[in-house]
């Protein structure tokens, strides 16, 4: 089986853009019309450019213009899925019988499902010209995917549902061409992607582009708060006041037990706890305070303590006082035995303190 195939670039019957060769809308290559006759309007022989008898004068260089930019506005309308808005637009216009016309519309109904008012507009294009090579080779892929037998079959069953449906009217249209393939031998040019297809792409790359952007921000928002726990564990550092940065917030543990016995301060464990208070007084930061107790013999080994609580509550008085924050913007827990800092029991009769920059 032959393929009928219009080669790349400009050819017989190519649909070109209003602004190629000036003001003319017709073909490229050798002009088959009769002498004296002008393919500027699209009549064949004996007719005049709108398809009425043949005038006196030339076709009106205006009229071939408004049929390139008609032929334009429908071919881009095609191209974006507006099969609809393209037909509108050929039925519309006063330039039936001009050949680029008749051939879009014959390619838009191939495109539709329509092959019978398709072939009615190729033949109207040979009755204008016998020679046209488009509209012969569109009416004989026609007849073929049409036919009956196994060698309609094989055209149908090798150009597909798509291709079958569309007729001849497929393949890709780029650069203004319109380019046809038989598909019973080599297949057509895959298509470029339509306008619902990019517009889908761009949502889908708007999208990643927030996403990135929030993780960005979210990257930018961890990295202040680590500065910022930073910072704050350099302003807190003393002496016996050893401030660990975990994460976005720092851990204070004291070098010694702050408790003598119970929940009873040391004169030591008193004045670090005024120093912690003193450098965290003008911020306003979140402070939980967590007592530990000593592991004795006979005692519970989990589930934290009575007097890990109340050391917790002396701790958060004292802080109070050297802050001059009220009570409740401290939050006061035992911890479990197993949370203790030390492996010294006399360490561990202690608190500490974790504090996260507001």
């Amino acid at each position: 089986m032959t393929t009928s195939r219009i080669p790349a670039g400009p050819w017989p019957g190519a649909i070109l853009s209003a602004g190629s060769d000036g003001a003319r809308a017709g073909r490229t290559g050798p002009d088959r019309t009769e002498p004296g006759a002008d393919r500027a309007g699209g009549g064949g022989p004996g007719r005049a450019a709108d398809g009425g008898a043949e005038s006196a004068g030339t076709p009106s260089p205006a009229h071939a213009l408004r049929v390139a930019l008609l032929v334009s506005r429908a071919r881009t309308a095609a191209r974006s899925g507006d099969l609809d808005g393209a037909l509108r637009l050929l039925r519309d216009a006063d330039t039936a019988d001009h050949r680029d016309v008749l051939d879009l519309l014959a390619r838009v109904h191939a495109q539709r499902g329509e092959p019978e008012r398709a072939a009615a507009h190729w033949r109207r294009v040979l009755e204008l010209d016998p020679e046209d090579a488009a509209a012969t080779a569109g009416l004989a892929r026609i007849d073929r995917l049409g036919g009956r037998g196994p060698r309609a079959a094989l055209a149908r069953h090798r150009a597909g549902t798509a291709l079958a449906a569309a007729v001849c009217a497929v393949a890709a249209v780029t650069a203004g061409t319109v380019v046809l393939a038989d598909g019973a031998g080599e297949r057509p040019e895959r298509p470029g992607p339509s306008q619902a297809d990019l517009v889908e792409q761009r949502a889908r790359q708007l999208v990643a582009e927030r996403r990135a952007e929030r993780a960005r921000d979210r990257d930018r928002a961890a990295a202040r708060r680590a500065e910022a726990a930073e910072e704050l564990a350099r302003t807190l550092r003393a002496p016996g006041i050893l401030p660990r940065v975990h994460g976005d917030a720092v851990e204070v543990v004291f070098a010694d037990g702050l408790f003598s016995r119970g929940a009873e301060l040391t004169p030591a464990g008193a004045g670090r706890l005024a120093v912690l208070g003193e450098r965290l007084a003008g911020r306003r930061p979140h402070v939980e305070i967590r007592g530990h107790a000593a592991t004795v013999p006979g005692a519970p080994t989990s589930g934290g303590s009575v007097v890990a609580l109340w050391r917790a509550l002396v701790a958060a008085r004292e802080l109070s006082t050297a802050t001059g924050r009220p009570l409740t913007d401290f939050t006061t827990i035992s911890a479990d035995q197993r949370e203790a800092p030390y492996a010294d029991p006399a360490k561990n009769r202690t608190v500490t303190v974790t504090v996260t920059p507001g």
